[in-house]
């Protein structure tokens, strides 16, 4: 395809407000308080009520993307229903059902968003640039995600209901893709290949896409609990600074954004993810062990920079082993059962607790031990083949 700065940016677009799910995690405690009569374990559900309804959106979305509707025409409907579903509660908040109905048209748009970032790169690009283009995007997800928890703070100290007009950027990114995305164009003879049967995604993409979703189940008892390890346990800081730690997660996973194109064409591909798991397993052992701000911040860091170092490295094996008409739907599998296994981390952490007695330092005993074995295993199992000759992939516009 022609190498289009701008329909780079676009899909950069995307990717940027993918991480959108916890922009009013801090005006969550406000929330509660605007709703007194609504028991609290309710009001999370304006945060985990979007991650729920994700899962079906996404396996729905993938399954039309590039064949029924275009990659395109989804792009600017989840946009849509993310600014309704993210800035309508600035509006219509009068009740606490009305907001959680946003919560979910807000959910239902993350997803059609999140798979479609990196199937554009996979139906437009090949090769290198293809695994540079989705490092990009995973470095993007992240500072977007930064970005929009910082502006979620910044509006909830005016007021519970400013903290939805965070969601603002999502406005941009409409336009940004309404006038610069390019289509990827199907051949001919791929058209006729699906009139006679539609492909689907094969097994091993299931196989990964579980997998992966372990790798969820086991890192998430570190992000809900952090707060809760710091002042509890640790005794080390308070809630304000647990959110400092946090972010350093993010800002590992935007480096290795950043970094993995660099990561995927010099360092032999088998040795990724092992890599990968292996440091996410020392960084998780450095939290486990520090007794400082400081260490336990690097260790969550570490574990950023190393496990966020898999999210593109999975996307390019999808790449691999997907047929192309069904890379939508391929990546589709890979976020539902993501958020599936994240949305079930409550109830490992649960069983962790009815066995050990420890709900914050054993499941995190249990996340190392659990990428030291599948960082293991990974060694001896190759998932990457071999990349396809380059080729130019022509594209449309709407």
């Amino acid at each position: 395809m022609q190498n289009n700065k701008s329909t780079v940016f676009s899909i950069m677009a995307i990717f940027f407000v993918a991480m959108g799910v916890g922009t009013i995690t801090p005006a969550i405690a406000n929330i509660a308080a605007a709703f007194p009569e609504i028991p609290f374990t309710t009001v999370l559900l304006v945060s985990t009520l979007p991650s729920l309804l994700l899962i079906p959106s996404t396996l729905i979305a993938g399954s039309v993307a590039g064949t029924k509707i275009r990659y395109r025409t989804l792009a600017l409907l989840g946009l849509a229903l993310f600014s309704i579903g993210g800035i309508g509660p600035a509006f219509l908040n009068s009740t606490f059902t009305t907001v959680l109905i946003f919560r979910g048209i807000f959910g239902i748009s993350l997803g059609i968003i999140m798979p479609l970032g990196n199937a554009i790169i996979l139906g437009l690009y090949e090769g290198q640039a293809r695994a540079n283009l989705i490092g990009i995007g995973g470095f993007v997800m992240n500072i977007g995600g930064i970005v929009l928890q910082f502006l979620g703070g910044f509006f909830s100290d005016i007021s519970w209901e400013f903290t939805f007009y965070a969601h603002f950027p999502a406005i941009i990114s409409f336009f940004l893709v309404l006038f610069f995305l390019k289509e990827p164009k199907v051949p001919e003879a791929e058209i006729r290949e699906r009139n006679v049967a539609k492909e689907k995604p094969p097994m091993s993409i299931w196989l990964i896409s579980f997998i992966f979703g372990i790798t969820m189940l086991l890192i998430y008892p570190m992000l809900v609990n952090m707060s809760s390890i710091m002042a509890d346990v640790k005794e080390i800081g308070d809630a304000s600074q647990a959110a400092i730690t946090l972010a350093m997660y993010t800002v590992g996973g935007a480096l290795a954004g950043a970094i993995f194109g660099s990561v995927y064409k010099y360092v032999p591909k088998r040795f990724i993810i092992p890599l990968a798991l292996f440091g996410g397993a020392a960084g998780l052992a450095i939290i486990i062990y520090s007794n400082s701000f400081f260490t336990i911040t690097l260790g969550v860091f570490i574990v950023g920079l190393f496990y966020m170092t898999s999210l593109p490295a999975v996307a390019m094996m999808i790449g691999m082993y997907s047929p192309p008409s069904a890379n939508a739907m391929s990546m589709s599998i890979l976020m539902a059962v993501m958020n599936a296994f994240a949305f079930v981390s409550t109830y490992w952490i649960g069983f962790i607790t009815d066995m050990t007695g420890d709900p914050f330092i054993m499941p995190l005993v249990f996340a190392a031990v659990g990428f030291a074995i599948i960082g293991v295993l990974a060694l001896f199992v190759n998932p990457f083949k071999e990349d396809p000759a380059p080729v130019q992939v022509p594209t449309e516009s709407e």
